[in-house]
């Protein structure tokens, strides 16, 4: 795990220069450790607000979506390090490619 210690803004300081697009991908495999150790380990209540924490990180990367508590930390970090929601998916959509393989339901 990147973050030994369950702590979301060790995370984001590792991935914080990463483009939105590899933060998000880091986010998700992040987040999936932490659920499988919380499975495995006598720390389940640190890993579990660990993987909550992230998957809002991930929420916010992904879908720009707005927070109920925009006091919280993923929140903050968020906007610190990739500012304005609008930008940043803009930025994914450009640099994850399209899967065109499905045909059309029309």
């Amino acid at each position: 795990m990147i973050s030994e210690n369950c702590r979301i803004d060790e995370f984001v300081e590792t991935v914080k220069n990463k483009t939105p697009w590899e933060a998000l991908s880091r986010a998700v495999e992040e987040a999936n450790r932490a659920d499988r150790m919380a499975y495995r380990s006598e720390q389940k209540a640190d890993f579990q607000a660990y993987s909550r924490q992230l998957k809002r990180l991930i929420g916010y990367l992904r879908y720009t979506v707005t927070p109920r508590r925009p006091r919280d930390k993923a929140y903050q970090l968020y906007m610190q390090h990739w500012g304005a929601a609008q930008n940043v998916h803009l930025d994914l959509l450009t640099e994850q490619p399209v899967d065109r393989a499905m045909p059309s339901m029309h």
